[in-house]
């Protein structure tokens, strides 16, 4: 894809910076905004990644749009599955009103049905990202303030733990991006690492 898009030389970068830990199949999923009149046609793009990466565990989706901006969520169905499949992370969803056997199709619905609602963020979607409940839970209650460490998320538990990840995902990043200016596709990048 030779389109560049907000300082990145082409597509493929652009999502690779966003979401080198998801497409790669380390982290669960990525989410990150951009403004709407930047990409007009996302849903046709985040279509034509989905055809690429059919094969893989990595999905594209557009989590939500307005007209400022849109969300986009890329993750590894493989992973995702797996912390819906967790007793501890289905009592803590259960709190915010999600049944016991919402799986991450159901989960994403209505995540993307309460931002469109206006209601608050729904702060639970880190579940989906892989950051910890207690890194959740900090951030609501000291409103993102007075955390351990910063880096994908911000941290109130167990910061060296969190550290070591945000080292693996910023060396995913490294080398995804790498091997985009290479030359290969993002598909291929992300096979190979």
């Amino acid at each position: 894809m030779a389109q560049s898009i907000l300082g990145f030389n082409n597509l493929d970068e652009f999502f690779a910076f966003h979401a080198a830990p998801a497409i790669a199949g380390i982290k669960p999923a990525n989410l990150f905004s951009c403004p709407a009149g930047v990409m007009p046609q996302a849903e046709e793009i985040l279509a034509d990644y989905e055809k690429q990466f059919k094969d893989s565990h990595t999905r594209f989706k557009l989590l939500c749009r307005c007209r400022a901006h849109i969300l986009i969520l890329v993750y590894d169905t493989e992973l995702t599955e797996k912390i819906f499949q967790k007793k501890v992370i289905q009592n803590y969803l259960a709190r915010f009103g999600y049944a016991a056997d919402t799986g991450v199709q159901d989960f994403l619905n209505q995540i993307a049905a309460k931002i469109a609602g206006g209601e608050s963020f729904p702060h639970e979607i880190g579940i989906i990202l892989g950051y910890p409940p207690e890194d959740i839970e900090g951030f609501k209650r000291y409103k993102g303030r007075n955390f351990k460490c910063c880096g994908y998320w911000k941290v109130y538990g167990n910061a060296e733990r969190a550290q070591k990840m945000f080292d693996a995902y910023t060396l995913c990043r490294e080398k995804l991006m790498q091997a985009l200016q290479n030359g290969v596709t993002l598909k291929v990048a992300a096979a190979a690492i």
